[in-house]
């Protein structure tokens, strides 16, 4: 199999997502048109929430947070938007810890530090957060203020990929490729890289091509059936995360 795959970092993950926050606040005008998704059903008014964070309430805290970073609903702050987002991560919201991470990852209103980023990444990552997942693997793939470690970064992107990342399955198929954090494993490498396409990674896809350029038919066959069988799991996993989320 040709060795010409090189990993893929996504810097648009280690970046403060959309999905992150909550839609803008009513009562002030949002500062752009762009919206970012809920898990409320109905808007509230900016001081609405101001008044339920201030009350200790982790949701409205991570919330009043998303509105200060991103500027929907009130002017933006991101010493603010840090200041509310650690007082939601001190009471252990993931979203708020993942946040945290990518502020001082991205130098944002904050000096760089890799170190208070891993730490707010790690914390999120043990609640289960697949972004905070990719990130440390990212971080330790790179050997980015640690020691470069790519078994670690394979067991994040694990994590990650397994509860549908698809960035993280992309950066699985090419360690397998490559034999970075684990042993070569065309089978391995071409259902992961699977696994991305049918996640919405458009680069799998050309690789996928590839792989099958140096494959028999039978070889195909198979490869093919262990790929289905993964993205089968992966789905299972989500599908039963959903109904606990819900359940919850």
């Amino acid at each position: 199999m040709k060795r010409f795959l090189s990993l893929t970092v996504i810097l648009g993950c280690v970046s403060l997502m959309s999905a992150c926050g909550q839609k803008p606040a009513t009562g002030t005008p949002p500062a752009t048109n762009n919206t970012t998704s809920s898990s409320t059903p109905a808007l509230e008014t900016f001081e609405s929430v101001e008044a339920k964070a201030k009350a200790g309430n982790v949701d409205a805290e991570f919330e009043l947070g998303a509105i200060y970073h991103d500027g929907q609903g009130a002017e933006k702050d991101l010493a603010k938007a840090r200041e509310w987002f650690l007082k939601a991560a001190e009471q252990n919201d993931p979203r708020a810890q993942f946040n945290l991470g990518v502020m001082y990852y991205t130098a944002e209103d904050v000096p760089q530090d890799y170190a208070v980023a891993k730490d707010w990444f790690l914390k999120a990552a043990d609640q289960g957060n697949t972004r905070a997942q990719f990130n440390l693997g990212v971080m330790y793939y790179r050997g980015e203020g640690m020691k470069q470690d790519l078994e670690k970064a394979y067991d994040y992107f694990i994590k990650s990929g397994s509860m549908g990342s698809a960035e993280a399955q992309y950066n699985l198929g090419v360690m397998y490729a490559k034999g970075e954090g684990t042993t070569i494993d065309v089978s391995q490498a071409y259902a992961w890289f699977e696994a991305a396409r049918s996640f919405g990674n458009d680069k799998a896809s050309a690789v996928i091509t590839q792989i099958e350029s140096d494959l028999t038919p039978e070889q195909i066959k198979e490869v093919k059936q262990i790929a289905e069988d993964l993205k089968k799991a992966i789905n299972e996993r989500l599908t039963a995360a959903a109904k606990a989320a819900k359940a919850f």
